[in-house]
C-alpha cells in the first residue's frame, strides 16, 4: 500500500480484512465515524483511500468506501495514543455510558424559513447548539472549580423537521474518553421520531 503520510488524496490503499485496517506502524486510529454500509451499493468491494492530510503532517483522514459510496471516515494520528492519565478537571470520574437528556421547545428564533411556501422548521445550527449543550450538561455537574468545556468537534445529521412549539428531546451519551476530550453519541427526537443524530466532542479547559 502507499505511504499514507506522503500519498496524495484519493490514493487507494489495500484493505483485506475490515477489522485489521492497514494503519502504519507507529500510528493509531484517533477517531472512527461510521456512516453505515450504504443501501443499494451491492457487493462492490470495500476500499480505503487517503482523503486529506493535516498541516502538521501527523494526521491523515482516511475514507472507507463501498464502490463510490461512503461507509466510514477514520482519523489516523502518527505517534502513540494520548495519555489517559487523570486530568483533575472533574470532581468525579466519568466513564462511557454516562448520559444526559434534555427537553427543548422550538421557538421562532430557532427556525429557518428559506424554503418558499414551506412551514418554518428547526434550523440545523439550532439543533447542533442543543446537541452540544446537552453534551456539556453531562459534564457540568462534575466540573472541578474553574473548569469549563468547549465544543471541539461536530459530526451530525439533520434528518427530520421540528416545528414551532414542538418539544424535542436530546440525549447525549459518553462514547469515548481521551484525556480531556469527551466524545458523545447524540440524538434528538420529536414524539419518538428521530430528527437528528451523530457525534459531538467536548474538551475540558481550566481557567
Amino acid at each position: 500500500m502507499p505511504d499514507l503520510w506522503t500519498a496524495p488524496a484519493g490514493t487507494p490503499a489495500d484493505l483485506t480484512v475490515l477489522p485489521l485496517l492497514p494503519i502504519p506502524a507507529g500510528a493509531h486510529v484517533e477517531q472512527l465515524i461510521w456512516h453505515g454500509d450504504p443501501a443499494g451499493a451491492g457487493t462492490a468491494p470495500l476500499r480505503l483511500v487517503s482523503f486529506d492530510g493535516g498541516p502538521s503532517g501527523r494526521v491523515v483522514t482516511l475514507r472507507l468506501l463501498r464502490g463510490e459510496r461512503l461507509v466510514a471516515d477514520l482519523r489516523v494520528r502518527h505517534g502513540a495514543p494520548r495519555d489517559e492519565s487523570p486530568h483533575r478537571l472533574l470532581r468525579t470520574d466519568l466513564a462511557p455510558g454516562v448520559s444526559c437528556t434534555r427537553a427543548f421547545t422550538v421557538t421562532a428564533g430557532q427556525t429557518t424559513d428559506h424554503v418558499p411556501d414551506a412551514e418554518p422548521v428547526l434550523s440545523t445550527p439550532a439543533l447542533i447548539a442543543c446537541l452540544e449543550d446537552t453534551a456539556a450538561d453531562a459534564l457540568r455537574p462534575h466540573f472541578a472549580p474553574a473548569t469549563a468545556s468547549l465544543g471541539t468537534w461536530i459530526g451530525v445529521r439533520h434528518t427530520g423537521p421540528a416545528r414551532i412549539g414542538e418539544q424535542f428531546l436530546v440525549t447525549a451519551v459518553i462514547a469515548d474518553i481521551r484525556g480531556r476530550r469527551y466524545l458523545f453519541d447524540v440524538h434528538a427526537t420529536v414524539d419518538g421520531r428521530r430528527i437528528g443524530d451523530g457525534q459531538v466532542a467536548q474538551t475540558l479547559i481550566g481557567h
